[in-house]
């Protein structure tokens, strides 16, 4: 699994509206996907996140991409082609 991948795909569905995220929908272990989280929100990329049972929560509505977050997107837009036509997350994470 790609760390910067999963990062960059975190933050491109918060940045779509979808922010009720779990590590089920990447396909990536739980301790990976808590990882990223806390990385986006200690680097300022994601704000509105919740913490409980020393677990980040995202959900519906709360979780929204800051303005170094949407630097951070337009910085690596390269993959913005290839992650847009994909059908299935998991697959590009590999």
């Amino acid at each position: 699994m790609d760390t910067k991948k999963l990062r960059y795909a975190i933050l491109r569905e918060v940045d779509s509206g979808n922010s009720a995220l779990t590590e089920k929908d990447f396909d990536v272990a739980e301790d990976d996907f808590d990882e990223a989280i806390r990385h986006l929100d200690r680097e300022g990329y994601l704000v509105g996140i919740f913490y409980a049972d020393d677990r980040p929560q995202l959900f519906e509505g709360t979780a929204r991409v800051t303005e170094r977050g949407e630097e951070y997107l337009e910085e690596n837009k390269s993959w913005k082609k290839l992650y847009k036509g994909l059908k299935e997350i998991r697959d590009w994470l590999k």
